[in-house]
């Protein structure tokens, strides 16, 4: 009863007392109470009737629910009036009533529904919360909320709803205070007002406690949160403010400009000034930006970044300002990087831990590079698959301290080939130039620079490069989860060396977002104050929803590619493009950004043959030299020389010659007549080899070819043809990973015709990769073309210029191709 509106316990009153005169009332024959009894009873037929002429199904239904009591009441005070005398059964049936009409309270009362021992069943999240509070504090008796929508996000309590109230009633007057004590928040944030097309029974309430209703203006909340000392920026005064619709995809936004004293630097703290502007960091919608003195403060409606775009060749050519398009910025812009830094290196960073999308950036680095005519090495600390992908698309890539020791120790020696050709052509590095520029990026550069037998002198070579490669049109792109230069000359002037250039960070270990950009970029990036990315947009429950027991079990869109460009002083919110990197072995889409004709930049051949005099240019997976290698030790000992002159003086070992050669298989394996499958079915050689050393050995007279495809010893006695089998089929070639038939064919005929076994030749002329110049030259030994390597030098031609139309005829068939015109 204690829970029971006031209205609901006068009804009880009434159905009681109207019970006690029931039984009396009738038996007197009053005609004034037979007159009532008869007025009420039959104005409520009649309503009843008028409602049901509407023909208005639920009007009719609620009218039916309330009139039930006095309907009902009448049909026993006609009753008892009609039978003569007092009955005993007229006293029980007024009581009986009685107790049903109030049993049926819920039924005839339709503004009340008792408790029924456990709690309302409310819908679940926000929407629930805000009718449950709502209804506890009865802050207006008798009226409901419908149509309840958060107004920011899923993160933020503001909200929205209508006020209901029984039909045909009015809204009752609402105190502000009431609401804003049922949801716990300022009265200034709370506002009851009208619904356009709606009559005095519905109202529109807003709560909002991030978008402050009536707590002053703009200015005073700046002064109040922001540029107060110690605050988000301190010292900042109000320049201009300007709102924006939403266009496209880009959300609406608000924007403040402002700026500090002259002579200060405007200095931003983006968790402080979230907080003043009431957004979570997380949820990516706040940017700020600083210019010396400037700082611009961009609040959006949703975060402006969810969505990537896909990259493009366009997209990644220099435009007349020698800049590519990396991402996408936060305002919808497109964030561009220079290819050239203001200091007119090549130098650059990338930083981003694991999952933040540093792989893909690097992938687009390097196809802009190939489209703007650069070669291109990489390099890093353990093998990558999908960096991998992106090495078949450049001149070098491989992994390991060994690999960028012969890297770095093969650019070193480019410089003072790069620096005779510049004396010659009387000026250095520049777009006149008679050689390709070179960017070296050297991937996870802490795990390099730490190696205990390398180390050092990588991050030695890596400190000269840097300096001076300028002059050489060689650039150092350092990358990583983070870097540390400490092992280099000095952060200060590499620094100077990389501004403007190259700089992107992308998600980094670690919180306070300036702070943390210094020590991940090891300086690189200045005293530039960047946000912190999450991993996730929108990655937590807010402490209201956690404190009522709503969680949201969905996570958000993950933030990969979401980070700044650095140039210089400045840094922009940007997401980096998307291309397809597969982690499941389906194609990639590296071949829609790099060059469309599958060319690969290189060096000269000038540079080329240079580094090959050298020792220096060949697949770089050797042992570097020990201090006591004369060219005769075993490379054990990885104890390095500390001087960087005499670069070419270390050969590889050659390797040892084969004791037995194919032909001498193939005349100990032919001891019968012998069809040629059975004969490479006994030799363990590839079948091109087998093939070539069986006519060598037929026209020396050293075997006997009785048939097509059929050998004996020589003198052994023919036997019938149509004896043997000389159907065999020649086997479907096997080919290493990234070669087809037609580049074999194309570097056999180009070795055949110039005599010259060179993998260094095939690579520049079939504009290929070093490392699939190298399996094409495999694929050719296995086939008898070229004979094994020796160290750098070029490989031996096993073919003359006599056999060539043969060859590659047995070549084009082998690979089912057709031949040439």
């Amino acid at each position: 009863m204690s829970q029971m509106p006031a209205r609901a316990k006068a009804e009880m009153v009434a159905y009681g007392a109207s019970a006690a005169a029931l039984a009396y009332v009738p038996s007197l024959e009053a005609l004034p109470a037979h007159a009532t009894a008869a007025a009420v009873s039959g104005g409520c037929v009649w309503w009843l009737y008028r409602k049901v002429k509407t023909r208005d199904f639920h009007r009719t239904l609620r009218t039916a629910q309330r009139v039930l009591g006095p309907v009902t009441g009448g049909a026993v005070y006609a009753a008892a009036a009609i039978v003569p005398g007092r009955p005993w059964w007229e006293p029980a049936a007024a009581l009986g009533w009685g107790a049903l009409m109030s049993a049926a309270l819920p039924i005839t009362r339709s503004t009340w529904t008792p408790p029924a021992g456990t709690s309302t069943a409310y819908p679940p999240g926000l929407r629930g919360l805000v009718m449950r509070l709502w209804d506890e504090a009865e802050v207006a008796e008798g009226t409901r909320l419908e149509n309840i929508e958060q107004t920011i996000d899923a993160a933020h309590p503001d909200f929205t709803a209508d006020i209901v109230a029984p039909a045909g009633k009015p809204v009752p007057r609402i105190d502000l205070v009431d609401a804003a004590a049922a949801y716990g928040v300022p009265v200034d944030c709370v506002a009851v007002g009208d619904i356009p097309g709606t009559g005095p029974g519905r109202l529109r309430l807003t709560v909002a406690p991030t978008t402050r209703r009536g707590g002053g203006s703009i200015e005073d909340m700046w002064a109040d949160k922001v540029a107060r000392p110690g605050g988000a920026i301190p010292g900042s005064d109000i320049v201009r403010v300007e709102s924006f619709s939403a266009t496209g995809d880009l959300p609406a936004r608000g924007m403040v400009l402002a700026q500090v004293e002259p002579g200060e630097i405007a200095r931003i703290n983006h968790q402080q000034l979230c907080s003043a502007f009431g957004v979570e960091p997380e949820e990516l919608r706040l940017v700020a930006e600083s210019r010396g003195r400037e700082a611009l403060v961009t609040l959006y409606e949703s975060a402006p970044l969810k969505a990537s775009r896909r990259a493009t060749r366009e997209l990644l050519t220099l435009d007349a300002y020698g800049r590519y398009t990396i991402g996408t910025a936060h305002d919808g812009s497109d964030a561009k990087v220079h290819m050239q830094s203001a200091a007119g290196t090549l130098h650059g960073f990338l930083v981003g831990v694991t999952g933040s999308g540093k792989t893909v950036a690097l992938a687009l680095m390097c196809a802009a590079w190939a489209l703007a005519g650069l070669a291109n090495w990489v390099t890093s600390a353990r093998p990558d698959a999908q960096m991998s992908a992106v090495g078949r698309h450049i001149d070098r890539q491989n992994a390991g301290p060994v690999f960028t020791w012969w890297m770095l120790k093969a650019a070193i020696a480019l410089m003072d080939i790069r620096g005779e050709i510049n004396s010659e052509v009387g000026h250095d590095f520049s777009a006149h130039s008679p050689y390709p520029g070179l960017v070296l990026v050297l991937d996870e550069f802490n795990s390099l620079v730490g190696d205990d037998a390398l180390g050092d002198e990588i991050a030695h070579m890596t400190d000269v490069l840097a300096r001076e490669g300028r002059k050489f049109g060689i650039g150092i792109v350092f990358a990583g989860q983070s870097l540390n230069l400490s092992k280099l000359g000095g952060e200060a002037s590499l620094r100077d060396q990389v501004q403007g250039g190259i700089g992107v960070v992308l998600r980094i270990a670690g919180s306070s977002g300036g702070i943390a950009a210094r020590q991940a970029t090891g300086g690189l990036a200045g005293d530039v104050d960047l946000a912190d990315i999450p991993d996730r947009f929108n990655a937590r429950t807010s402490l209201m929803d956690r404190m009522h027991g709503v969680t949201d079990d969905v996570p958000g869109d993950p933030t990969q590619g979401v980070g700044h460009t650095v140039t210089g002083s400045g840094a922009t919110m940007m997401r980096s493009l998307y291309v397809h990197l597969p982690k499941d072995g389906s194609p990639d889409g590296l071949g829609e950004i790099f060059p469309e004709h599958g060319g690969i930049n290189t060096l000269t051949d000038r540079e080329i043959n240079a580094l090959t005099e050298l020792g220096l240019w060949h697949d770089w997976t050797t042992p570097p030299p020990s201090k006591n290698d004369n060219g005769d030790g075993d490379g054990d000992d990885l104890t390095l020389a500390p001087q960087f002159t005499q670069i070419g003086l270390f050969t590889p070992p050659a390797v040892k010659p084969k004791t037995r050669t194919v032909k001498d298989k193939v005349l100990d394996a032919v001891d019968r007549q012998m069809t040629a499958k059975e004969i490479r079915q006994q030799v363990d050689a590839a079948s091109g080899t087998i093939r070539n050393a069986l006519s060598d050995l037929v026209a020396d007279g050293r075997l006997l070819q009785v048939d097509h495809g059929l050998y004996a010893p020589a003198g052994h006695q023919a036997a019938a043809p149509d004896q043997h089998d000389t159907q065999d089929q020649p086997r479907e070639p096997q080919l290493p990973e990234g070669v087809d038939g037609a580049l074999v064919v194309q570097a056999a005929d180009l070795i055949i015709s110039s005599q010259f076994g060179s993998q260094s030749m095939v690579q520049r002329k079939l504009r290929v990769g070093f490392a699939l110049a190298g399996r094409l030259m495999e694929s050719l030994e296995q086939r008898g073309i070229v004979g094994p390597a020796d160290g750098s030098k070029a490989r031996p031609v096993l073919v003359t210029p006599d056999a060539q139309d043969d060859v590659l005829r047995e070549l084009r068939a082998d690979f089912a191709l057709a031949a040439d015109d």
